[in-house]
């Protein structure tokens, strides 16, 4: 089957999203000011995009039950592998001999915690790959569309429920708000069988949604950047996105196939190279502006070096693909 770089494309800008995503975590380092909203406001699109990728890429596959334990176990070898990495390193370099804790992070990734929080999404996607067999019968049929739009309403009414009562955050942990991950894994497969209706979508269109986006975070308080993936305005950013990706010519292959393969390797180890970032503070000194540029080029700089030694490493980059 030829690669589709379109995808590719999808992924790599999913990948620089979570980066300037999640750089902000170091608060120590990056204070809150409207550059740090602008940029979780542009880049929360990030997770819906993962799983709109990977309902495109399932959308006329055979979904059955021997499919999803492929997948699923896939996916819990590569979590055992990455995970065992970074507790060797943690506990010999970082942690004071506490390899006891540090093994919880085996299991506690599934809740979004310990050294492997970011692990989240594998356990969400386990859940999607468990569902898989009954999910797949509605792909392409005239019930794809109407379920979408229930999966917009419910999503939509979460999101003013966190709005005003903080839900999720009191009662949901990331890895089980299925609510989201359905509605966007149904999207990607929507967007897979019906491509001509969003053929016309293109970079203008992205640019207009930019700008759209900065004056929405910079007018509506977000408590918490992971609650904007009920809203409307999240939902019709991530398709747009999406679709002009689709729609875009790619000439240089090369380059599109590097970055996307390392898509893995950065996701695994962006979080605890970013934990280390504090380093860098005082050197860091400056405005908020300049503190989000030199944070930014750091921060991918950093990951994507890294993963790019990590790929071309005997043994270590076997622990990287899944």
């Amino acid at each position: 089957m030829q690669r589709n770089l379109s995808i590719d494309l999808v992924k790599i800008i999913a990948m620089f999203m979570v980066l300037a995503l999640h750089m902000v975590l170091c608060k120590d380092v990056y204070p809150q000011s409207i550059i740090k909203s602008w940029n979780c406001g542009i880049a929360n699109v990030a997770i819906p995009l993962f799983f709109m990728v990977s309902g495109f890429l399932m959308s006329n596959k055979p979904l059955d039950v021997n499919y999803s334990l492929v997948k699923i176990k896939k996916i819990l070898f590569f979590v055992f592998k990455t995970t065992t990495l970074f507790i060797v390193l943690e506990w010999l370099f970082f942690s004071d001999g506490h390899l006891l804790q540090l093994m919880r992070s085996y299991y506690t990734w599934i809740m979004q915690r310990g050294i492997m929080w970011q692990y989240w999404y594998f356990a969400a996607m386990i859940i999607l790959y468990a569902l898989l067999p009954y999910i797949g019968r509605v792909f392409g049929t005239k019930y794809h569309l109407p379920i979408i739009i229930i999966l917009v309403v419910i999503c939509s009414i979460i999101f003013f429920l966190n709005i005003f009562y903080e839900f999720e955050q009191k009662y949901v942990r990331q890895s089980f708000r299925i609510w989201y991950w359905l509605l966007y894994f149904l999207m990607g497969a929507y967007i897979s069988n019906h491509q001509c209706l969003f053929k016309k979508i293109g970079w203008r269109h992205v640019l207009a949604i930019f700008v759209f986006m900065l004056i929405y975070v910079y007018i509506v308080e977000i408590p918490y950047d992971e609650y904007s993936f009920g809203s409307i305005v999240c939902i019709v950013y991530a398709v747009i996105v999406f679709s002009a990706c689709l729609s875009t010519t790619i000439k240089n292959e090369r380059i599109i196939k590097e970055l996307s393969s390392l898509f893995l390797p950065v996701y695994s180890i962006h979080p605890y190279v970013i934990s280390k970032m504090r380093l860098f503070e005082p050197y860091l000194d400056y405005s908020p502006f300049v503190q989000y540029v030199v944070g930014m080029i750091l921060v991918v700089g950093i990951n994507i070096s890294l993963a790019f030694i990590l790929m071309r490493t005997p043994y270590v980059k076997d622990i990287f693909k899944m």
